[in-house]
């Protein structure tokens, strides 16, 4: 797709020296995808954590007394 974006030429060369693209395109393209992909792994791993454990220490240590549990 085809658009026209206002860039700082200072962001632009170091989004080229950092993907190691020579054209504007592709470094963009690269720049926005790695962007993408990074906050969809932030998104799932603070998905993680805000879910509940299906354990907790009182339930271990008790199995652990009964030998249901091992160290």
């Amino acid at each position: 797709m085809r658009t026209t974006i206002t860039i700082s030429e200072d962001l632009l060369k170091k989004a080229q020296l950092l993907s190691g693209l020579q054209g504007y395109s592709e470094a963009i393209t690269t720049s926005i995808a790695n962007y993408v992909a990074m906050k969809e792994r932030l998104f799932y791993l603070e998905s993680l954590f805000k879910k509940k454990p299906p354990h907790d220490f009182k339930k271990i240590k008790s199995q652990r007394q009964d030998r249901k549990w091992s160290a």
